[in-house]
């Protein structure tokens, strides 16, 4: 009883993170002028922009059919594809949860322990996070007056313009000293608690997941599935600018910064990102020249579709993975 109303205090908590960003993306616009921007879209556009999602959630399921083989285990690319569709389907209820919903359903499916799978979803996600710092070096490279000035005027200006750094940095230091103390002095006692336990569970699965890349049987295999998944993403975002007269004039480059920034979204542990990513974008779109409205326009579409896609997959994956199982304990 006490765990599920964590979880729904948790929900609700995330939710409202949600909708508070919600709140500030939406702040300014003039709705009138966003809603004619999305129904004149070209939705041609849009489906190609899905297709490209949908082969990047392909390539995900070979990327990650070889971190499993080093298990000795062969599940099918299918089932792969159908436990990545329910996590995501997972992280619109509960954000970040995904990660262990679909090692579960893929327990269910091919009998590989949960542990196992855990160790090689965390060797995933390193390796999302160090293409997407690659990509952010690229954009550095290629553009840094724009990510300056993104920096600059969205993130800096309103956040020190209201903070004293000196009490930041006082509170910084109070904070790393107090926990320095706490963990010298009940060091062993808080190793017991349950949530500290599970934190220290988490990076020894971390460590494991690093080492289970030295047994990989194709590595650049593994590297061009890595690059693979993160191009159909670029292509997924730069198609979707040819939905919108607004947008159609933008280059690969100001691609590679929207999708820079759409990482940066989904970090934010909101139910299927958001309010997050469409703060984030519409802001974005402002350093490239264009208006908030219109980049909500294309924050709206882009979200919306991609957020129904997903739905869709993770429920038609639900019901295969259970509907095949069923079939398969009958026979």
């Amino acid at each position: 009883m006490k765990s599920k109303i964590i979880k729904a205090l948790e929900f609700i908590v995330f939710l409202l993170i949600g909708i508070t960003l919600l709140y500030f993306a939406f702040r300014g616009i003039d709705t009138d002028e966003v809603i004619e921007q999305v129904r004149h879209a070209n939705y041609s556009w849009v489906a190609l922009s899905m297709l490209f999602a949908v082969l990047a959630l392909l390539f995900r399921a070979f990327r990650w059919r070889l971190l499993i083989e080093p298990l000795n285990k062969k599940p099918s690319v299918a089932n792969i594809f159908h436990a990545i569709n329910v996590g995501y389907l997972a992280n619109f209820v509960f954000p970040r949860i995904g990660e262990i919903t679909r090692c579960g359903i893929l327990n269910r499916t091919d009998r590989i322990s949960v542990d196992s799978l855990f160790g090689t979803v965390v060797v995933e996600r390193i390796f999302d996070m160090l293409m997407s710092a690659l990509l952010m070096c690229l954009i550095l490279l290629l553009r840094f007056k724009i990510v300056g000035d993104f920096i600059s005027e969205q993130i800096m200006q309103p956040v020190f313009s209201n903070i004293n750094i000196g009490w930041l940095v006082f509170v910084i230091f109070a904070f790393s000293l107090v926990f320095f103390v706490i963990g010298k002095i009940f060091g062993k006692r808080l190793i017991q608690i349950r949530a500290i336990r599970k934190l220290k569970d988490f990076f020894h699965g971390i460590g494991n997941g690093i080492k289970s890349v030295k047994n990989l049987r194709n590595v650049k295999l593994f590297i061009l599935l890595n690059i693979m998944v993160f191009t159909m993403y670029f292509m997924q975002t730069y198609v979707m600018f040819f939905a919108l007269e607004s947008t159609s004039s933008l280059g690969l480059v100001d691609g590679l910064f929207i999708l820079a920034l759409s990482a940066i979204a989904l970090i934010i542990p909101v139910q299927g990102g958001i309010g997050a990513y469409h703060w984030i974008i519409s802001m974005g779109f402002t350093v490239l020249g264009l208006t908030n409205d219109e980049g909500m326009a294309y924050a709206i579409i882009s979200h919306s579709v991609t957020a129904i896609l997903f739905i869709l997959l993770g429920a038609m994956s639900l019901f295969f993975v259970f509907y095949g199982n069923k079939r398969s304990d009958k026979a």
